[in-house]
């Protein structure tokens, strides 16, 4: 799995300059940036195939040795927040291989992560100033439709990440489970 990080994440944890990562399915690529959110330091993270994306608040430079493994986590943590079956989300997370610290996947990635950004500060009543965690703000990220390469339509980030995860198991069995089932999706096949 590789976090591309941004050059403001570089500077908050001192880092040198990452190199490129190999191709790698966008479905395992990750980009990674810093903000103030309430005045405390919050890692956002967003996937680069679905917009998928997660919000940490209170990051600290002493986090910097343990950045993928906070991303990872935070990644797990959502998807189950969002209703993926932990199936699923250990299946994604073992197929994405070994983590991997990166410079951004381009352009056109930042400036969807610059519209979460967005997003996430004009909703920043949301956060919980009290946790690290910020479910709240997550929900919002990934039920509010947004653009996304190769949709015409707005769509919210959690469908597609469902509909990329039921196509990676190649299963009829439905990625959705919790909240998702409770609105109607079973994980039987659709006629």
């Amino acid at each position: 799995m590789q976090f591309g990080i941004t050059i403001p994440l570089e500077r908050f944890f001192k880092l040198k300059k990452p190199p490129y990562g190999e191709p790698l399915d966008d479905l395992f690529c990750w980009e990674l940036h810093v903000v103030l959110l309430q005045g405390r330091p919050a890692l956002i993270g967003e996937n680069c195939a679905t917009r998928f994306a997660f919000v940490l608040a209170g990051i600290r430079q002493e986090d910097k040795d343990h950045l993928a493994q906070m991303a990872k986590q935070e990644i797990r943590d959502s998807f189950q927040d969002m209703g993926i079956s932990p199936g699923f989300t250990e299946s994604y997370l073992k197929e994405a291989g070994a983590l991997e610290i990166t410079k951004t996947h381009g352009r056109s990635q930042v400036a969807y992560l610059n519209k979460a950004v967005d997003l996430m500060m004009w909703n920043d009543i949301a956060a919980d100033p009290h946790s690290a965690r910020q479910p709240v703000l997550n929900d919002i990220l990934n039920r509010t439709p947004t653009k996304c390469t190769g949709h015409t339509e707005p769509e919210p980030p959690v469908e597609r990440m469902l509909e990329r995860l039921e196509r990676l198991a190649g299963d009829w069995r439905s990625a959705r489970t919790g909240r998702c089932a409770d609105r109607g999706w079973t994980g039987e096949k659709q006629g």
